[in-house]
């Protein structure tokens, strides 16, 4: 018997982790900057050294012509035996010498041979490994930066070079024949060019600084950028998740009115009648049922508002006026607690968009938040005042407990409640009804006792 199993495919995002995109850039984006930035500095500074070497070897080239040219001595290099372009010569190579930075000038005829050197123990010479001297040869300046390290000596011409100076620079500069463009010969410059290095170590510090300032621009505005971008993908991450949250809940919210509110009005009817009926005494269960049909049908018109969608257009509402309409309403709740309700109304006051009939349920809602909260005795008072010319400011301050940071983090996310008996709409319902007319709130609590509930109404 043959037993089948089957596996259950894992469906796409299970147990997939949430992408940080500022975790990501912020380690990913450096390494990728800084190997730019050493990319350029290293390609520039390059270019900087090669590009000045060679600019130094043209200006060298070009003297050793003219002055070879000049007197003729430049047939010496084809006809070393000839004794008059011998003396001629020597004559003219003495410049070589004297030119500045010069460590050792060396004068290589047609078949490679040493003619002259500023090291008289080189002369007569051949050195036939020696690319360099190939490629000027053939007409092309050779430039080649190298060190001087005693007993490790790159080529054998380098040795007797004075060690003390560690950087040289050495060039091969082909000698032709003019008209022709024939080379007869090459000219080998050892110099040892402190203006010059000095200049490209210069340049070097500031295009090595250059690139370390720009990595550091380029990452800091893209940073920037990209934590702007994370937020506000974030934001939108959880205004989606509330849409969803929104559609399930009128969809629940439709069909629990649909379902419910029939049989509470037969309910609440029948609890009337009974009041009004003759013979055995009810009317404290009647009444009793009447408040608790009347508790629901509330619930399920705070349901039915929290998932409406609004249209944020509004009238004026004279929000002085409403606020004493809404103590004088909780005055008598605030009296059998032994509470204490007030206003403080400051000047400069004018209306702001919104509902008369929304903003008084918010109201109420939060005044009565602030009653439970408080237990018998305490203070609770709405201060409304102007912190700009645009919007109104109330602050309902209560002296309860307070509330504490974790459960403080919460108190806007739907369904969340401390009550027994809550919802855990009130909040989320006032954020979503103030900020559908331009507003904003905000709940502050410190740990000493006393909750302020912030809310900010736009101008109308």
């Amino acid at each position: 018997m043959v037993r089948r199993t089957t596996e259950v495919p894992m469906q796409a995002g299970e147990d997939c982790k949430p992408f940080n995109l500022l975790r990501w850039f912020a380690w990913l984006s450096p390494v990728v900057i800084i190997a730019i930035a050493v990319a350029n500095g290293w390609l520039i500074s390059s270019f900087l050294n090669n590009h000045l070497f060679q600019r130094e070897a043209s200006v060298s080239r070009d003297f050793v012509q003219n002055i070879l040219v000049a007197d003729g001595s430049l047939e010496f290099l084809a006809r070393p035996d000839d004794p008059v372009l011998r003396g001629r010569f020597a004559n003219t190579v003495q410049h070589l010498g004297q030119m500045r930075d010069v460590l050792r000038a060396n004068v290589f005829g047609a078949n490679r041979t040493i003619l002259w050197s500023t090291d008289s123990s080189l002369i007569g010479r051949r050195f036939e490994d020696n690319d360099e001297l190939d490629e000027a040869m053939g007409g092309r300046l050779v430039v080649h930066a190298g060190q001087i390290v005693e007993g490790q000596e790159e080529k054998p011409e380098h040795v007797g070079l004075d060690p003390s100076i560690r950087f040289f620079v050495e060039s091969y500069i082909p000698v032709m024949r003019p008209g022709s463009g024939a080379v007869v010969g090459a000219v080998e410059l050892y110099k040892a060019p402190l203006a010059l290095t000095e200049a490209i170590q210069e340049g070097r510090v500031q295009v090595w600084l250059t690139a370390l300032g720009s990595a550091l621009l380029l990452y800091g505005t893209l940073f920037g950028l990209i934590r702007r971008a994370d937020r506000t993908i974030k934001r939108q991450h959880a205004r989606l998740l509330n849409a969803e949250m929104l559609a399930v809940v009128g969809e629940l919210t439709s069909s629990v009115a649909h379902n419910i509110r029939n049989p509470l009005s037969s309910i609440r009817a029948c609890a009337e009648l009974t009041l009004e009926s003759p013979g055995e005494d009810c009317s404290n269960e009647a009444r009793d049922i009447i408040a608790q049909v009347d508790r629901i049908s509330g619930c399920i018109t705070e349901l039915l508002t929290y998932a409406g969608p609004g249209s944020g257009a509004g009238g004026q509402v004279d929000l002085a006026s409403l606020l004493d309409e809404c103590v004088g309403q909780s005055e008598a709740t605030f009296a059998r607690r032994r509470q204490r309700i007030a206003v403080d109304c400051g000047a400069g006051l004018f209306p702001v968009r919104g509902e008369t009939s929304l903003f008084r349920q918010v109201i109420l809602s939060l005044i009565a938040n602030a009653s439970e909260a408080m237990g018998e005795g305490g203070d609770c008072v709405l201060r409304l005042s102007v912190p700009d010319g645009l919007h109104l400011r109330v602050d309902i301050i209560d002296s309860g407990p307070g509330i504490s940071p974790e459960v403080l983090g919460q108190v806007f996310r739907p369904f969340f409640t401390t009550k027994p008996k809550g919802l855990g709409l009130g909040l989320p319902l006032a954020k979503r009804i103030i900020e559908r007319f331009g507003g904003s709130i905000r709940v502050d609590s410190r740990p000493e006792g006393g909750t302020t509930v912030t809310l900010l109404f736009s101008r109308a």
